[in-house]
């Protein structure tokens, strides 16, 4: 019984097309009986080399092959797909209805796992949609300001050397939801919590600037200024099976305007003063968000300790509603989190320690990456007309550091920049950032009235100190706010 011919591979095609054009003469021809040799040889038949052949294109003049030789089997076998406008079928189905596969197979009134072959294949992609900050004109107007304000003649971003960036984040004790890679048949942890509305957190308190070379000391500067908790130890009030009533616990505190000003003052301010690389002392910007327990930018007790020994640094409130304006909110709490959650932690003390051991261990290629990721950023955020409905823009900057390519900053490009400026050329441009500078001096007000009001007991015989205290004076038909 004769064996079966098998199927050429690709590699076994080209060697049937290199020996082919071996033997073909000059002027373009093979000689008499070569299919059947090399049908013979390849175990496959004539037809089989002829097609090859034909398929090859052979061109004379350059002695080459100008068409692909590959087996046609694969995309020419197999079953007919059924559902041919599929992907027509799904673009008309509103997105908010795409949420999961089970639901798009019911409109489309196909089975669940067929679909769930075309999505192996490549039809649909999933998506992660994230809630952003709503924005209103005002906001999108000083957004798109601050952006240009870092473009420089030449079209290339502010190194940001004189900005330092500080923000809050909850560290928490553990997460409602952890991925885990494990064994078939393993048996996955059993985790538990009394509440997972109330899982143990501490919120940090960071501040960073950009890398550098510190030639005053001839060493780096990793750009981390510093990482603060906010916390007291105080006795505990009750007994509990891990220790007496009495005994001294840390217990995290609520942040007010007293407590981040003096977070500020004592702790921020020295930080930056000693650890800066710079020789001269001037020009250095605290980068702020708008919560309301923030201190003004015109805060006496503040500015009194950044204008103290000499030095020159001011509070500047980012845009609001911007957290994508910001290191800290970009990426490099991100790297923090994640290097904690390896730690597993029981007590308060242990995720402090936990997260502290993490921000020293995050490396300053980091924190680079991540200021230049917040140029590409305000790229973006100038070509959108200040509105945040992008996509984080990735330079693979990992494999440019690798080769030494990684840029100091970047460039916008000149199309985007002339957009930006005819936008606020606008004549409604200047009224819309004023608009919104009074509002947040107006919310700024109210949480400095709202402090001052959870500090005094509020009846008919504390009327006059809370006068004093808040600064209403009162008039015949009114009252009016010391600003």
């Amino acid at each position: 019984m004769p064996q079966p011919e098998a199927n050429l591979t690709k590699q076994e095609r080209i060697d049937v097309s290199h020996q082919l054009l071996v033997l073909v003469s000059r002027d373009g021809k093979l000689p008499h009986g070569s299919f059947k040799r090399l049908a013979q040889r390849f175990n496959c038949s004539w037809l089989t080399i002829s097609r090859i052949w034909k398929r090859a294109n052979f061109c004379p003049e350059s002695n080459t092959l100008l068409q692909d030789i590959g087996s046609r089997i694969k995309a020419a076998s197999g079953r007919k797909k059924k559902y041919t406008d599929l992907a027509q079928r799904i673009a008309a189905i509103p997105k908010t209805d795409r949420t999961t596969l089970k639901r798009i197979a019911s409109i489309v009134n196909m089975p669940a796992t067929s679909l769930h072959r075309y999505f192996k294949q490549g039809l649909l992609v999933r998506h992660s949609s994230h809630l952003k900050p709503l924005l209103t004109d005002a906001n999108k107007a000083a957004r798109l300001k601050w952006a240009q304000k870092f473009v420089g003649p030449d079209l290339v971003f502010d190194d940001m050397m004189s900005y330092v960036h500080i923000d809050e984040k909850w560290f928490y004790m553990t997460r409602v939801k952890r991925t885990l890679y494990l064994l078939p048949g393993e048996e996955p942890p059993h985790r538990t919590t009394q509440s997972k509305r109330f899982i143990t957190k501490v919120m940090f308190l960071s501040a960073v600037a950009r890398p550098r070379w510190n030639y005053n000391k001839d060493e780096w500067f990793d750009g981390k200024i510093g990482t603060w908790h906010f916390t007291e130890v105080v006795p505990a009030q009750r007994n509990s099976r891990n220790r007496p009533s009495g005994t001294l616990v840390t217990v995290p505190v609520n942040v007010s305007r007293d407590t981040y000003r003096d977070m500020l003052v004592n702790n921020v301010i020295p930080a930056i003063k000693n650890k800066w690389p710079d020789a001269r002392t001037s020009c250095i910007v605290i980068q702020q968000d708008n919560a309301r327990p923030h201190v003004t930018t015109t805060d006496k007790g503040v500015l009194a300790a950044c204008k103290a020994d000499g030095w020159d640094i001011a509070m500047e409130c980012q845009p609001p509603n911007s957290p994508d304006l910001n290191v800290l909110d970009l990426g490099f709490f991100r790297a923090i989190q994640s290097l904690q959650e390896r730690t597993r932690c029981r007590t308060i003390d242990e995720l402090i320690a936990a997260t502290l051991s993490a921000w020293v261990s995050v490396d300053a290629s980091t924190l680079n990456a991540n200021f230049l990721t917040l140029q590409s950023c305000m790229v973006e955020t100038i070509r959108s007309g200040g509105n945040n409905n992008y996509k984080v823009p990735h330079m693979k900057k990992a494999p440019m550091m690798k080769q030494g390519r990684l840029p100091d900053a970047i460039e916008c490009p000149r199309d985007v920049f002339d957009h930006g400026l005819a936008l606020m050329g606008n004549e409604s441009f200047d009224a819309r950032v004023a608009l919104l500078s009074a509002e947040v001096a107006m919310n700024m007000e109210l949480a400095k009235v709202s402090s001052a009001l959870e500090h005094l007991c509020v009846d008919h015989a504390d009327d006059d100190a809370i006068d004093d205290e808040v600064g209403w004076t009162d008039s015949a038909d009114s009252f009016d706010i010391i600003v």
